[in-house]
């Protein structure tokens, strides 16, 4: 009797401990509880971090009578972020939590995001477990799951391509002077009188003035001559004929002593045996009566004989004709073109630093194009929108080349005041721009959007997307564009050799993080060759590199390499 009394003291001795010591044995068992994360390496996609985490508790483990909580906590140098917490029990417990059965065993699925800092990059997550069983609470060891967050997209920089207002100017401007002589009805013989009239003195005077004006060079002179619509085409044909011959010798007798005048080539002829069109023309604009019914009779009447012959029916009306129409198409026009040769580049810079006013608005937005210095074409800007305040463009290309030198607000009071004159879509990316470097992504992308046919907008609408880590879509915005950002698009889309394309033949290939992006383009695709010339190269041109590569995810499976720590000690 005292024996199965020891015995069953004993047994209830060892059930009692085993009890007590059921939350002891999951915390030295820790180890056998199985852990993925996905990405293996955590990393930055607009903004956030994501992370997948999969526990699995092994078969016999999780005592039914437990309670956990799995805090996953990301840790760095000077600080920490605890993210949502599991929660899990054993098959006893009657709360809300995932069940864990203690034959069976059984696992969890984690789903979290979270905001990204840049101090975050080199991390480690953890997960920090504390279980309860009754009154008693017990803390495992952190399990890191995870080393580290690869930060590349946060490399984006947040500039656009200005767009400028381009100028309508044009050196030589073409110019002409016409003047017409009357002829007698069936005469070709050139009336003094005609030559006195104020239209040909005046293109005399034309005439000789260009001649003796260097920025005014002749081009042509068209000699045109014309015979009334009345009487027989073979009676038209002569007389007109005939005009030409008077004209061509008058003009040639009268500026004999101009060398262009001397060249046949100068000239160019033109005869009208019948002007129909001019006399339509002449009827329209008078006041005849029955000029609708003239018209028509001539449109209706393919057949110059038949025209003639149905308006002469029309007797009262043929005599107006004759008197007030005919004469003034019996004529010779003498049309002379010239040249006016504007201002060369350098008269045009002398003019703006020495009397500005004298230039037109054209002037001033070419003589803007011509340099490559930034400090005076913002002279030149300014001093347009001095002289010619009511023309958006001196005050678009204002902003253009401030942005461009890094005056943000100065270029967004230009192109806000560029808007106000004209809301176009030139005005609207140049805005985007500064709202974009601003850090305004949803003020910049509704003004890129308007900005409707300007490709620059594209470079904006690039940045923006990789921002929102629509690396495909900003790929397509780059397209053959060559920059850091364009490689930047490229090599998050997964093209690592169109990113280094585009990181080479920019403006800016010689900045370091060109050479930087390089680099991680061949850490990608295991090329060493790539990665350690770049990487060498990016870090001797910009030694604060050494530090952020020594932190950089991109070249984790590289920390140990001898050739990746001289680079960056």
């Amino acid at each position: 009797m005292k024996k199965t009394l020891i015995f069953v003291l004993a047994a209830i001795t060892v059930m009692m401990f085993s009890s007590c010591n059921g939350l002891k044995k999951m915390i030295e068992n820790a180890d056998d509880i199985n852990y993925s994360v996905n990405p293996e390496i955590l990393e930055v996609h607009g903004g956030k971090v994501a992370v997948s985490i999969k526990g699995n508790f092994p078969e016999k483990y999780f005592n039914k009578k437990v309670t956990a909580t799995i805090t996953p906590t990301l840790v760095w140098e000077g600080g920490e972020k605890a993210l949502t917490p599991i929660y899990v029990e054993g098959e006893k417990i009657k709360g809300n939590a995932k069940v864990i059965e203690y034959k069976a065993g059984g696992g969890f699925s984690y789903n979290e995001s979270f905001e990204y800092i840049p101090a975050m990059r080199r991390s480690t997550l953890e997960l920090r477990i504390v279980a309860t069983k009754g009154s008693k609470t017990g803390e495992f060891d952190p399990e890191v799951i995870a080393e580290g967050i690869v930060a590349t997209p946060e490399l984006v920089k947040f500039v656009g391509q200005s767009s400028t207002a381009k100028d309508k100017f044009v050196k030589d401007h073409p110019d002409s002077k016409i003047g017409q002589i009357n002829y007698d009805k069936n005469r070709a013989d050139l009336k003094p009188a005609e030559i006195k009239r104020a239209e040909m003195v005046a293109l005399k005077d034309f005439i000789n003035e260009v001649a003796k004006d260097e920025r005014k060079n002749f081009v042509s002179i068209e000699l045109t001559s014309y015979a009334s619509p009345e009487g027989t085409i073979d009676r038209n044909t002569q007389v007109s004929g005939d005009r030409g011959k008077t004209i061509d010798k008058y003009v040639k007798s009268e500026f004999k002593k101009i060398d262009e005048f001397k060249n046949e080539s100068f000239f160019k002829y033109l005869i009208t045996e019948e002007d129909w069109e001019g006399f339509k023309k002449a009827v329209s604009e008078s006041n005849l009566a029955d000029k609708d019914m003239i018209i028509r009779v001539v449109n209706m009447n393919t057949d110059p004989n038949k025209r003639e012959e149905e308006i002469r029916n029309m007797t009262a009306t043929f005599q107006e004709l004759e008197k007030e129409i005919h004469p003034l198409l019996r004529r010779s026009e003498v049309k002379v073109n010239i040249m006016l040769i504007g201002n060369t580049d350098e008269e045009i810079d002398a003019l703006f630093a020495s009397e500005p006013g004298k230039l037109s608005v054209e002037e001033l937005l070419y003589l803007g194009k011509l340099t490559e210095d930034n400090n005076k074409k913002i002279q030149i800007y300014t001093k347009t929108t001095e002289l010619y305040p009511k023309d958006w463009r001196g005050f678009n290309n204002l902003s253009a080349v401030q942005y461009n030198a890094g005056n943000y607000p100065a270029a967004k009071t230009a192109a806000e005041k560029a808007k106000s004159l004209e809301a176009n879509a030139t005005v609207f990316n140049n805005l985007g721009n500064v709202y974009l470097t601003e850090g305004n992504i949803e003020e910049a992308e509704t003004n890129f959007k308007s900005a409707t046919g300007v490709p620059e907008a594209s470079i904006g609408q690039g940045a923006i997307a990789i921002k929102n880590a629509k690396y495909k879509t900003a790929s397509e915005f780059y397209g053959e564009y060559c920059s850091f950002n364009a490689g930047l698009a490229k090599l998050l889309n997964g093209e690592y050799d169109a990113a280094v394309r585009a990181a080479d033949c920019g403006q800016d290939k010689d900045n370091a993080y060109n050479y930087y992006l390089k680099a991680i383009a061949g850490a990608r695709k295991n090329d060493t060759e790539l990665l350690f010339n770049n990487l060498r190269t990016a870090c001797t041109k910009d030694p604060s590199l050494k530090a952020f590569a020594a932190k950089d995810m991109e070249f984790f499976k590289y920390f140990d390499n001898d050739t990746f720590k001289t680079i960056i000690k």
